[in-house]
């Protein structure tokens, strides 16, 4: 077997102690490694293989396969074997095989994304969990499990293995076993995504690239150890590569340099600058970046006033501020920590009163309660189709007759809803936008109590949410 083919090999991780299950013919190991863990390696001949750097792209896609569908018609990822690692065209040279999604929520995936970024946050490499598609990139799939693709039954990640970087290669970590463990998930993807990246195992157990249990969060670290999963160059095939020493700090560093983080880059949608605007008006915001948006702020006057984690970036301003100018500014962070800011100059006015008014503040505005609302040409907006309050800017979906819409609150009294519309109870007191006009109650269930399912994840009681979204974590209201 030639050295190319086993240095830097992967590891196989097992979870428990049981010895693997299948046909383990093709790795290479020994099932009495520390806590338990099988080591081993599948060797590659692929030709892509570069020595001593020469990788073709920073990027790191985290694919958890629910976007894709298997040959069956499942959601997961269809995989071909070939000699050619190509993440573009999902071939490997581990196997063939349909992998399973990942079936974890979404809101633990995102957690472990956030923790990879943060263990490759040092260094010059991009995550994503968008597709890049044609373009050169590496890939970790995670999701299923090891069966799915005819490895033995206990094995948590496998990658092909080489003296150098794969490009384009695709490593997997098979996290269907525990879905819910956040940890060992973002410590198994570390380790295989970096064997790709030609990083072998160390005797280091606060490092990624161990197989030693403890600390169970890891981080890549700036010290040598010795390379091996049993003790150093242990087993021997460890060290073939020809150091026996390995910091993986310093690697990632050689390989890709540090980070250069960019901050979010933040378009202020409405107001437009120097607009007259009614009170409690609406700022709304695209805010992207390609390390993954941490969290959205709104500051007046350089007063922080609420706080948004996912989008849509949309905020009522304050309905306390007095007449006359002021200064609205959006920052955000990145999950990099860097961070970026944008600003408008505003005129306070008087309230609305017909949605022309609210069309001279930005585009796609209406006029409810002597406030300016986006309505139904705003993705989120007053009328647009929902399925649970986070798809709202308002953070109120209300159904009526089978049908999801978002909602702005109102007053009954006033009927002050945008033409097309109608205040109907909310079954607590206040009142809700709804299209169409019509009559009804959208609160109300037919003996007349609070309907516990309106609006949709919110409960009944309307005035005590109905600025859940735009105050979530408020800070200085």
């Amino acid at each position: 077997m030639r050295n190319l083919a086993i240095c830097g090999a992967l590891v196989v991780a097992l979870v428990g102690n049981a010895a693997a299950q299948g046909d383990s013919s093709r790795i290479i190991g020994s099932p009495d490694g520390p806590g338990g863990l099988i080591t081993g390696y599948i060797p590659t001949d692929d030709p892509m293989v570069i020595a001593g750097g020469g990788f073709n792209s920073r990027v790191l896609y985290l694919n958890n396969c629910k976007g894709e569908t298997t040959a069956t018609g499942a959601p997961g990822c269809r995989l071909t074997r070939g000699a050619v690692n190509n993440s573009s065209t999902n071939t490997t040279s581990i196997a063939s095989g349909n992998l399973a999604a990942y079936t974890g929520s979404d809101a633990t995936w995102n957690q472990i994304v956030a923790c990879v970024r943060e263990t490759y946050a040092p260094y010059g490499v991009i995550i994503t969990t968008t597709d890049p598609g044609s373009a050169p990139h590496f890939e970790a799939m995670a999701a299923g499990l090891a069966s799915n693709l005819g490895l033995p039954a206990q094995v948590g990640g496998v990658s092909p293995g080489a003296c150098g970087i794969i490009n384009n290669a695709i490593t997997f970590s098979f996290l269907n076993s525990a879905p819910s463990n956040v940890s060992q998930a973002c410590w198994i993807i570390a380790q295989e995504s970096a064997h790709a990246f030609g990083l072998a195992h160390e005797m280091l157990g606060a490092d990624p690239m161990t197989y030693i249990p403890n600390p169970p969060s890891k981080r890549f670290q700036n010290q040598s150890a010795c390379i091996g999963t049993q003790g150093c160059c242990q087993p021997a095939q460890e060290c073939q590569c020809g150091p026996t020493m390995q910091n993986s700090h310093q690697k990632l560093l050689d390989i890709f340099g540090p980070s250069t983080p960019t901050p979010p880059s933040i378009v202020i949608e409405t107001p437009t600058n120097n607009a007259t605007v009614s009170p409690s008006f609406v700022v709304r915001a695209t805010v992207t970046d390609e390390q993954g948006v941490e969290n959205v702020e709104l500051l007046v006057d350089d007063a922080p006033f609420a706080s948004l984690t996912t989008p849509p970036y949309a905020f009522n301003a304050p309905a306390s501020l007095a007449a006359g100018p002021h200064t609205v500014t959006v920052r955000a962070n990145d999950t990099q920590g860097s961070q970026g800011t944008a600003s408008v100059t505003v005129i306070l006015g008087d309230p609305c009163t017909n949605d022309d008014a609210c069309e001279a503040q930005g585009a796609g505005l209406v006029c409810v309660d002597g406030r300016c609302v986006p309505g139904e040409t705003t993705p989120g907006g007053l009328g647009t189709p929902c399925t649970s309050a986070a798809d709202c800017v308002s953070g109120l979906c209300a159904t009526k007759d089978g049908e999801n819409r978002c909602v702005e609150s109102c007053d009954l009294a006033a009927d002050s809803c945008p033409d097309a519309f109608a205040c109907l109870s909310n079954g607590a007191g206040g009142g809700l936008c709804w299209p169409d006009g019509g009559a009804g109650c959208l609160g109300c269930a037919t003996g007349g109590g609070a309907d516990p399912m309106l609006p949709i994840g919110a409960g009944a009681i309307l005035g005590a949410i109905m600025v859940r979204r735009r105050r979530r974590s408020s800070r200085g209201a």
